[in-house]
């Protein structure tokens, strides 16, 4: 059977695929086959985690909140369960997740084991949400790894791109439900370098969309808040669906006719359509967007102090080497961690996306990025999004790179887990 992930640039025949709704049958699936697996959420990845050409377990069916621990302020949920699910269904029983991407398509175990993240500098990476999780391992054991009980491996092993085995369940730490007021508006590029390593600290989250070729940034910033909901359906329905969704869209189709017009387009067409925001709204609803169209994307973690150096680095890079982009960059924060193959492991930082809506010309943008912002500034690439760099340089930037070899290699000796990717990344 042909699969593809949802940006189409992954594309591969796996020999069969299965379902699997409990543990125990993932259990039996990898009792009683010998070769490779592989399992996927919702293919929202742009890089190659996913491709085999044996077994492909698709997590769809392991979508259920099994339990909500109204003590711990936990929820037991299935690892297949897509975040657009969970935000209503915590919400509805007065809960939700603390932090939030932009994108709620992903499953649960497929943004934490890619180490996704939100933005605001007092937020690690979902994974650290989490306090506990069932792995099955290659010979159908179930390994219960835990923040409490056996913290190293946990520490090791939460962010394993799926080369431990296969998670089944996640009990998350969860918050009561509340709102978010956001605040956001165009500012000049030069004001939002010069002031971002304040601003990070004075808000809760914070972020930004760069329009490439122009000098103007949309800046977002989000409190937590007890004030009531005041957004309206008609501010909703226009902004995120007529402006986000179709006349994005619009222009992007206009600009891909003739890549030159991109520069009119962001200068003369979108930014100035962008009007100053001040609403109330569900956390959920803030801190997600709407699904974006499809497009390549790469995106990299650095130390959070180089922040104003890059924004202009990068501004000048696209510049210099004749780029023409059609897509908004954006750019994080988050806390530093000691999760091992954390991006942000042992420093707080900004994670800057580098993003375009064409195949044409993505393949030069993604070298130059890489080469002049990503390795030069000890960048780490986002697991679920493209990259070219391999095992000496990402071992250069990952303290416990080592750690984590020899756990996978005694976890997974014969390699059950591994595709081309990962024997790639990890030998």
């Amino acid at each position: 059977m042909e699969w593809q992930n949802w940006a189409g640039n992954i594309r591969f025949d796996a020999k069969r695929m299965a379902q699997p709704t409990s543990t125990e049958e993932v259990q039996e699936l990898l009792k009683t086959s010998n070769g490779k697996v592989r399992c996927f959420g919702t293919g929202h990845s742009w890089s190659a985690l996913i491709p085999t050409d044996d077994l492909l377990i698709d997590t769809s069916k392991l979508n259920r909140v099994l339990s909500i621990d109204r003590e711990k302020n936990q929820a037991t949920i299935q690892a297949g369960a897509k975040l657009k699910d969970l935000n209503l269904e915590l919400w509805e029983s007065g809960y939700a997740f603390s932090n939030l991407g932009s994108i709620a398509e992903q499953s649960l175990a497929g943004a934490i084991s890619t180490a996704t993240h939100g933005s605001g500098i007092g937020f690690q990476i979902l994974g650290s949400m989490v306090e506990s999780f069932k792995l099955v391992k290659a010979d159908g054991e179930v390994l219960e790894v835990s923040r409490k009980e056996n913290s190293e491996l946990y520490h090791l092993s939460v962010i394993s791109l799926g080369s431990l085995g296969i998670i089944t369940e996640m009990t998350i730490n969860v918050v009561p439900k509340f709102q978010l007021r956001e605040r956001s508006g165009i500012m000049d590029f030069e004001e939002v370098c010069d002031n971002i390593l304040d601003w990070v600290k004075e808000h809760d989250h914070i972020k930004m969309w760069w329009f490439p070729h122009t000098d103007k940034m949309m800046v977002y910033r989000y409190e937590r808040t007890e004030e009531p909901v005041n957004d309206t359906w008609f501010r909703q329905k226009l902004m995120d669906e007529w402006v986000s969704v179709y006349f994005y869209r619009l222009m992007l189709w206009w600009g891909n006719r003739k890549p030159t017009r991109r520069r009119t387009i962001n200068s003369k067409v979108l930014t100035p359509f962008l009007a100053d925001v001040d609403r109330i709204e569900r956390s959920y609803k803030v801190f997600n967007v709407p699904e974006p169209p499809i497009h390549r994307e790469t995106e990299w973690a650095f130390d959070i102090n180089h922040a104003p150096t890059l924004f202009r680095e990068y501004k000048r890079m696209v510049e210099s080497k004749g780029h023409l982009m059609n897509f908004i960059q954006e750019i994080r924060f988050v806390k530093g961690d000691d999760f091992a193959l954390s991006p942000c492991h042992g420093r707080d930082s900004v994670y800057i996306g580098c993003y375009n809506a064409d195949n044409r010309g993505w393949d030069e943008l993604l070298v130059d990025f890489e080469e002049h912002i990503g390795i030069k500034y000890n960048g780490r690439p986002h697991w679920g999004k493209e990259f070219n760099v391999g095992t000496d340089y990402l071992r250069s930037v990952y303290p416990k790179w080592d750690d984590f070899l020899k756990l996978r290699s005694d976890m997974d000796a014969n390699g059950r887990f591994m595709n081309g990717m990962l024997e790639g990344l990890f030998g």
